[in-house]
């Protein structure tokens, strides 16, 4: 097996709309088994205009058994209007190829600047590739809206490829700004492809007015055939003093489209103090026959703030706090219909930060409104209305109290 040197690299762009691209090991070898060295590669930006492109290994595709280093890439934004991609290994992996346990810090609060991100791969992952656990600390400045950050692939997953077990970290602090991030991949994950187990963080400023934030356990685009996602941990925060009249974000807790046979992770989602949209599996559903898509057994917290909850498929677990605003749930003990399943489904609502003395002392608050959904009243601010059940159809069972 050939081992590369672990090299370090420092490359300034210190020129008006100057290009740069840097490969930790460039010439990657095309033998089989070749292992990428643990490179560190820094670059610093000084000047608007400039675009920096870094490969922790090299723009190639990974394929055998070839395995790409541990490197340490870090971009250090002191100017606006730039643009930089960041890769800790390749182009590409197949066949047995192996990424990397990677460290990517691009953090940017300056304006007008994008960021690519993608702990492994640029494009897709195929063949029995293996996504390295990688960790991935991202910023948004001021008006950036095209940053995308993956834990494993900027494009997709197929075959057998499995997603690494990933961290990411993405900040919004700034009044106007986007940005997405993916546990495993930006395109689909489709054949016996199967997401790692992610905890991504995203951080949203309360103040900001223009698009917002999106996450995705493990896809954002889609599960497809019998691909499965990963258990991730997907928690929202906030920046600021809290209001719900702006800020939001969309947490899914695998994709936002889910097809085939395709299986969902055990997730867990945590929402802030903004008006939140959290999917434990996906909002949409296309199964190849009636049932065939399966969804995890989440955990849905939408924080405070106005919030809609969608646990999916399969038993799911809502959690309210003091103080967690008007909220709604779209599918209690209704979400397998969505994907043509009779199972029996038994989701639960947690209130055990109310501190209700027993199931007397919870049902009194319970009624119809006037579209004849359920609605419970846990405070004079805190609501949640379970979209399509009756108050006389829920039971102690349902409440965990």
């Amino acid at each position: 097996m050939q081992h590369l040197p672990n090299d370090t690299i420092d490359v300034l762009l210190d020129q008006f709309g100057q290009i740069e691209t840097v490969y930790g090991d460039p010439n990657f070898p095309t033998t089989m088994d070749a292992w990428g060295g643990n490179d560190t590669v820094t670059a610093t930006i000084s000047q608007p205009e400039a675009e920096v492109t870094i490969f922790g290994d090299d723009n190639a595709t990974l394929h055998g058994q070839s395995h790409g280093g541990n490197d340490t890439l870090t971009v250090n934004f002191n100017y606006g209007w730039n643009a930089a991609l960041v890769v800790g290994d390749a182009q590409a992996m197949t066949d047995n190829a192996s990424g990397g346990n990677d460290t990517i810090d691009v953090e940017d609060h300056s304006m007008y600047t994008n960021v690519h991100a993608f702990g492994d791969v640029a494009g897709d992952m195929s063949g029995n590739s293996h996504g390295g656990s990688d960790t991935i600390t991202g910023a948004v400045g001021w008006r950036g809206y095209d940053n995308v950050y993956a834990g494993d692939a900027g494009g997709s997953m197929s075959g057998t490829a499995q997603g690494g077990n990933d961290t990411l970290d993405v900040s919004l602090i700034t009044m106007e700004g986007s940005a997405t991030a993916s546990g495993d991949a930006i395109g689909s994950i489709s054949g016996d492809a199967h997401g790692g187990n992610d905890n991504i963080t995203f951080t949203i400023s309360t103040e900001n007015v223009w698009a917002g934030g999106a996450v995705y356990g493990d896809s954002a685009t889609s599960l497809t055939d019998n691909a499965q996602g990963g258990d991730d941990i997907l928690t929202l925060k906030a920046d600021g003093p809290p209001t719900t009249e702006f800020a939001h974000a969309v947490l899914y807790g695998d994709a936002p489209t889910m097809s085939g046979n395709a299986h969902g992770g055990n997730d867990i989602l945590e929402g802030a103090a903004t008006n939140d949209f959290l999917y434990g599996d996906a909002a949409r559903y296309n199964p190849a026959t009636p049932g065939s898509i399966t969804g995890g057994r989440d955990i849905l917290n939408g924080g405070a703030g106005n919030d809609k909850l969608s646990g999916g498929g399969n038993s799911d677990t809502f959690v309210f706090n003091t103080g967690s605003g008007n909220d709604l749930i779209t599918d209690f003990d209704q979400g397998n219909k969505a994907v043509g399943s009779t199972a029996t489904e038994h989701d639960l609502i947690n209130l055990h930060d109310y501190g209700f003395a027993d199931w007397t002392a919870l049902s009194s608050l319970i009624s119809d409104n006037a579209a004849g959904d359920a609605v419970v009243h846990l405070s004079a601010s805190d609501t949640i209305t379970l979209d399509g059940v009756h108050a006389a159809n829920l039971h102690p069972t349902d409440f965990l109290i």
